[in-house]
């Protein structure tokens, strides 16, 4: 198919998406953003709209036994592996509307795009909307995708918790109607290498290279993997804040800030080695605020650390200088660090193949664009699952995971026009 036509058939559905976005804000608000709980009434509003649109333009709808939404446009020859594309419905506590919904708003117009033109593609072409992309629900993060592949072991459905509500998965699972039982009988996969051509995710940029670059969108390379310690924390003693003397104190927000300041010295000189794509991030650190007090020495502390990189040998020695330096400033200060559960995922390249597709058809259509490393996305479980997987990232201002995102419909348009070509593309090999 001609580029260029597709390529007008996208810019004709970029009003369907533009109401699309506005409707899923109005299901999902909550001041000053929106909140989708994954397997929540919230996501689940957000899956059903989804699904009523792709109705409405002939698509065929399904859920998998964990909830995960498919809609499918038929191709000639059903029995060929599929061509998906899509990203999650949940999002953050008061996050954006454009995380993880630009995905799957981006797929559905493709396939409207297609519709209007009167493609039938040679093999089927689904968008899909996944649950539990984003860990702050369940302590993990991609709960839905692995569900999909069948990388998640049945009995963590149990086992996981909701933080903000302490029910399992299982219990907001079978409030939503789902059959958690027959979930867990599950022994095939409903997405794998067999059934599935390749996995296209369009997603907002969560930080602000594209912005700073004047570039509308880029192509990565890669997805960073992690090393997190979700749920640590720092044990000395209160005392009198007039009192005490500095030897004799055991003040654990002062421990902690020694560790994070070495752990920030650690990553500025793996900088300077010429590592690349390397990030540190202490999302959280607070005392207890049932004791705390100006007066006080601080005698707990919790916090959270959280190394990022597309190379595991960056991870593995981040993981070792964060015990290595906690053990020696316990020893300095007299206290004690319980660093909880380390939990991540490895670095994940993203197939080459399916990356050029997509520069091709950004030059193809005169598109700019960049290549660089990008974060934890569902396409990461997919490649891991020896599905062929890429993205395509679009600019948004005021980065991610707050109400600010600001991503330009204009910039959303030239990625699903990429989306759309290369979905034919990958579609016809």
């Amino acid at each position: 198919m001609d580029a260029q036509t597709l390529a007008r058939a996208v810019e004709a559905r970029v009003p369907f998406a533009e109401s699309l976005f506005d409707r899923l804000y109005t299901l999902s608000r909550d001041e000053p953003g929106v909140t989708r709980p994954a397997w929540s009434p919230q996501d689940q509003a957000a899956a059903d709209l989804i699904a009523e649109q792709a109705r409405t333009l002939d698509l065929e709808v399904a859920y998998d036994p964990a909830g995960n939404l498919y809609a499918t446009l038929p191709g000639k020859d059903r029995t060929k592996p599929a061509v998906l594309s899509g990203s999650h419905l949940d999002s953050v506590p008061k996050g954006g509307n454009y995380d993880g919904a630009a995905g799957i708003v981006a797929g559905l117009t493709a396939l409207a795009a297609l519709k209007d033109l009167g493609v039938t593609p040679e093999r089927d072409m689904t968008v899909v909307g996944l649950r539990g992309e984003e860990s702050v629900w369940y302590g993990i993060a991609y709960v839905g995708s692995r569900l999909a592949v069948g990388a998640l072991p049945l009995e963590q459905l149990d086992r996981l918790q909701r933080e903000d509500t302490g029910l399992s998965l299982s219990a907001h699972m079978a409030a939503l109607g789902i059959d958690v039982d027959a979930l867990k009988e599950t022994t095939t996969p409903w997405i794998s290498s067999a059934n599935t051509r390749g996995y296209l995710e369009l997603h907002i940029e969560q930080g602000p290279v594209l912005v700073s670059q004047g570039l509308p969108l880029a192509i990565p390379t890669a997805i960073r993997g992690n090393v997190r310690f979700p749920y640590a924390a720092c044990f000395g003693a209160y005392d009198h804040s007039a009192a005490v003397p500095r030897t004799h104190r055991q003040d654990a927000v002062l421990a902690v800030v020694a560790l994070v300041a070495e752990l920030e010295r650690f990553w500025i000189a793996q900088e300077e080695a010429g590592v690349p794509d390397t990030v540190f991030t202490v999302g959280k650190f607070y005392t207890d605020a049932h004791q705390h007090a100006m007066t006080k020495v601080p005698g707990e502390c919790r916090f959270a650390l959280n190394f990022g990189g597309t190379t595991q040998g960056f991870l593995d020695a981040a993981r070792t200088r964060i015990e290595e330096i906690a053990q020696r400033v316990a020893g300095e200060r007299n206290v004690r660090f319980d660093l909880g559960e380390c939990v991540g995922s490895d670095p994940t390249p993203l197939d080459p193949t399916l990356s050029r597709l997509l520069k091709r058809s950004a030059d193809a259509l005169g598109i700019a664009h960049h290549e660089m490393a990008t974060v934890g996305h569902d396409a990461s479980i997919f490649a891991r699952a020896g599905i062929p997987s890429a993205m395509i990232i679009i600019r948004n201002a005021h980065g991610s995971h707050n109400p600010q995102e600001r991503m330009e419909i204009s910039d959303f348009g030239a990625g699903v026009k990429i989306l759309a070509s290369t979905m034919v593309a990958l579609g016809g090999s």
